[in-house]
């Protein structure tokens, strides 16, 4: 049995969900970020009376809450993390229509329902991964190669080979792909020459490189023009019960799924669930719950990864891991999912309560103005977290998401800056 102060045990909730509910609502501050200052931070800790654990508990937390939260920024202001960025249209289109609570509602639905579904799969799905996980090592090239040929032959749109029209949309998202794939090789090849104005952590081109390709094209199309957003409704949920359950069962799958795969983030998951998706009006719908729950299961099963093979698949869990001296036992990891629990009908409320706050101050604002200060702030964000290196990197990232519009492809092609460099680490 574990030997607990409760007093420590709620502080480090307490704290653990407000700094994820503060990552996931800022953008450009990821939880990675944060879990690797408390992991600086552990030893003053330890010394003032706040053992590992305690840590390990806030950095968890923080995981979780940030999996809920991160889809309010999204929606209402388009500035997406790695997880997010394909749910930043549908959501905006939702928030076009009066719709905007009501994406958040079924982003929480989504994350909520994917903690429920993680727990009851845990067993089965280990068991599996367990065995299947040298096999699955030593393709993993090929893995990702068929969701890569997928993601581009998706824009076909069904239609048959022999349609001309077809080979067009698929020779330009072929185009996309292999632009966004070369922006992320050479990026990533860059990343250590990085020099960050403020060194609150260690630099990273995925903030330069997501934020130009999903969020800076959404934010200069609504900036150029006189965007019309409506008054955001208080919606009841326009999805059945079963479909609701069925899309955050799907995300789930697909999250357990990609988080046994290094330097695979959920946003990969998005794309292989965007492939299966119905399309009809209630396609965005079911996908904002699909890419919620393929966010929070990723989080889930990074930590079943850390206990089952001894290899955690998240920054977060990596710091957590760091912090408690290697891997966990039974009673520790049994502990962890409890503590899941907790935080995510915590930051299921704060997402809801969020949500509406939100749709209330930017009802009051100018929203073309307002895209263009995020824009700006996207901007000085790269700057100060990635130096001149990485405001370039941003910029080019944006010409290459602003092509992806121009040219209707579907924005999961742009995922080749993510994919092509992770086949290149296997090969």
């Amino acid at each position: 049995m574990l030997s607990l102060s409760l007093g420590l045990l709620l502080a480090s909730l307490a704290g653990g969900i407000a700094i994820g509910a503060i990552a996931g609502l800022l953008p450009g501050v990821h939880v990675n970020n944060t879990s690797a200052l408390l992991l600086g931070l552990a030893p003053a800790m330890a010394a003032s009376g706040v053992g590992p654990l305690y840590v390990a508990v806030a950095i968890v937390t923080s995981t979780v809450a940030q999996s809920f939260l991160d889809i309010v920024p999204s929606i209402f202001l388009g500035a997406p993390d790695d997880a997010t960025v394909l749910a930043v249209m549908p959501g905006h289109r939702m928030l076009l229509d009066g719709r905007g609570i009501e994406a958040v509602r079924l982003s929480a639905a989504g994350s909520g329902l994917a903690i429920v579904a993680s727990l009851l799969l845990i067993l089965p799905l280990s068991l599996v991964f367990e065995f299947a996980y040298p096999v699955m090592w030593d393709h993993m090239a090929l893995i990702l190669a068929a969701i890569s040929a997928f993601v581009i032959l998706s824009n076909g749109r069904g239609s048959p080979f022999s349609d001309p029209a077809a080979i067009v949309r698929i020779g330009q998202g072929a185009f996309i792909f292999a632009s966004a794939s070369l922006l992320g090789v050479l990026s990533f090849a860059a990343e250590p020459a990085l020099v960050p104005v403020i060194g609150i952590a260690e630099p990273t081109v995925l903030l330069p490189l997501l934020s130009g390709l999903f969020g800076a094209p959404l934010l200069f199309l609504s900036a150029s023009s006189e965007p019309e957003v409506p008054r955001q409704a208080h919606h009841d949920f326009s999805l059945e019960g079963r479909q609701i359950g069925k899309a955050a069962l799907m995300g789930t799958v697909a999250g357990a799924m990609v988080s046994w795969f290094p330097a695979v983030s959920a946003g990969v998951a998005t794309t292989v669930t965007s492939m299966f998706a119905q399309r009809d009006e209630d396609a965005d719908r079911r996908y904002l719950i699909a890419v919620s729950g393929v966010n929070t299961a990723n989080a889930i099963f990074s930590l079943v990864a850390l206990y089952v093979i001894g290899r955690p698949r998240s920054g977060a869990v990596a710091a957590a891991q760091e912090v408690l001296g290697g891997t966990i036992g039974y009673d520790v990891f049994v502990f962890f999912l409890a503590v899941v629990c907790v935080s995510g009908v915590v930051s299921y409320l704060l997402t809801l309560a969020a949500g509406g706050w939100a749709a209330e101050a930017f009802s009051r604002v100018n929203y073309r103005y307002m895209n263009r200060g995020v824009l700006l702030f996207l901007g000085a964000m790269c700057l100060l977290m990635a130096g001149a290196a990485g405001l370039a990197l941003f910029l080019v990232a944006a010409a290459v998401g602003m092509a992806a519009h121009l040219l209707n492809v579907k924005k999961t092609c742009l995922m080749g800056v993510l994919l092509v460099p992770c086949i290149l680490y296997f090969v």
